[in-house]
């Protein structure tokens, strides 16, 4: 027999030393094959006590537990209890086994929408978007109203700086009358 990838090394081990909750994932992805009430919820349970085991499995061995490792080990486990679960069980694995078919899905069933039956999805959905579509109809006018109310800001402050221009000049000339009239004055 070969010896084992590092994945399959630790869920060889699982199955020794985890052994009931090794049967406690095979007896959750049975569940969810049969498509029982809650199976996917005991699935995601048993998986991630499975998962948690793997890491002190791989810290007991002096090794640094790589997230790789244990992906693959939670990948390993989903598929061979939907697949092999007699090899699984008995902790006979040399290799990682990916998942196919409905391994892929394990765990992964359908949620109704929360508050309502599936018919009232649509509705519900129908809802929010004609909600949203009227929030970015809004949006969109009050973004033009501000547009023009900026645009209109700007035509004012370009009026203010040409007055303010204008008052600069009637300023200067009236200083410099004065200047001419303080000198006339004093004679010099």
């Amino acid at each position: 027999m070969r010896k084992p990838v590092a994945a399959a090394w630790v869920v060889n081990r699982l199955a020794r030393d985890e052994r009931g909750k090794v049967r406690a994932l095979i007896r959750a992805t049975e569940s969810v094959k049969a498509g029982r009430k809650g199976a996917d919820a005991r699935f995601r349970e048993a998986l991630e006590a499975l998962t948690s085991a793997a890491r002190s499995v791989v810290d007991g061995s002096g090794k640094q537990p790589s997230e790789t490792v244990l992906r693959d080990v939670a990948t390993t486990l989903r598929a061979a209890a939907s697949a092999d679960p007699e090899l699984l069980a008995a902790g006979r694995l040399e290799t990682t086994i990916e998942p196919s078919g409905f391994e892929a899905m394990a765990g992964a069933t359908l949620r109704r929408p929360p508050g309502g039956s599936a018919k009232a999805a649509p509705q519900k959905d129908s809802a929010r978007l004609a909600a949203t579509r009227k929030e970015v109809s809004e949006a969109k006018a009050e973004a033009r109203r501000l547009s023009r109310v900026a645009d209109e800001a700007e035509r004012e402050a370009e009026r203010a700086r040409a007055a303010a221009t204008q008052a600069e000049s009637v300023l200067e000339k009236a200083e410099a009358r004065l200047a001419r009239g303080v000198r006339l004055q004093s004679g010099t």
